[in-house]
């Protein structure tokens, strides 16, 4: 879920403002093929999460992270099935569709921003689940490693959305003439991913391999 709505997508959101030299052709191509591969792992989190449920006997979409994962996926099939349509398929007959093209690219845009909005907060609200549900509030509460890990990974993904946000939030004449928004980017990105890389390290350190600590045993 994380790779597909925050890595995919959020990549997929900014290829029209870091792409700026690719003529626009190339980067419809590239903005349909970063959702294409943000499906797969969109959907094999879904089954996943519910083959786990179905093998533990827990109820399905009953809270806040399910109802936000289901409106997150809804408007991104929508918006895929949408955006292929209208801005690949029709350039089909260019002249004849250019218009209908021009009126649809800010309602596009607008629920694109949405979806990534969702997608971020589905993968929070359900960091935080399966952390209470898997360590317990008592065990989180006293921050293990795998706390750290899940904690690191929620911050990276909010620090991913500011820096999307930001770059969207700019004037386009400012795109074309600054370099900086790459720069946020990558090193947004990179420091992100050497923080959850250093964490990872930390956890598993001395121990050949990733487990859980053992709970605590109580004499008798």
């Amino acid at each position: 879920m994380v790779a597909g709505f925050i890595t995919f997508s959020g990549f997929s959101v900014l290829l029209y403002r870091i792409c700026r030299c690719f003529r626009r052709i190339y980067v419809k191509l590239l903005h349909a093929i970063f959702h294409a591969l943000a499906f797969p792992c969109i959907v094999i989190g879904f089954l996943a999460v519910l083959d786990y449920h179905n093998k533990k006997g827990i109820n399905n979409f009953y809270s806040l992270h399910s109802w936000i994962g289901l409106v997150a996926m809804g408007l991104f099939g929508l918006q895929y099935a949408v955006g292929f349509f209208s801005f690949l398929l029709l350039l089909i007959c260019n002249k004849g569709t250019a218009g209908f093209r021009a009126s649809l690219v800010p309602v596009h845009a607008a629920f694109g921003v949405l979806t990534f909005v969702l997608g971020v907060a589905a993968c929070l609200t359900g960091l935080t689940e399966k952390a209470i549900f898997t360590l317990g509030a008592e065990r989180y509460s006293g921050l293990p490693d795998e706390g750290v890990i899940i904690n690191a990974i929620g911050v990276a993904s909010i620090a991913i959305l500011a820096v999307v946000m930001y770059i969207l939030s700019r004037d386009k004449s400012d795109t074309y003439a600054s370099m900086s928004q790459e720069a946020i980017v990558i090193n947004a990105i990179g420091m992100s991913v050497v923080a959850v890389a250093v964490l990872v390290l930390y956890t598993v350190r001395g121990t050949g391999g990733y487990r859980l600590r053992p709970a605590a045993q109580h004499p008798s």
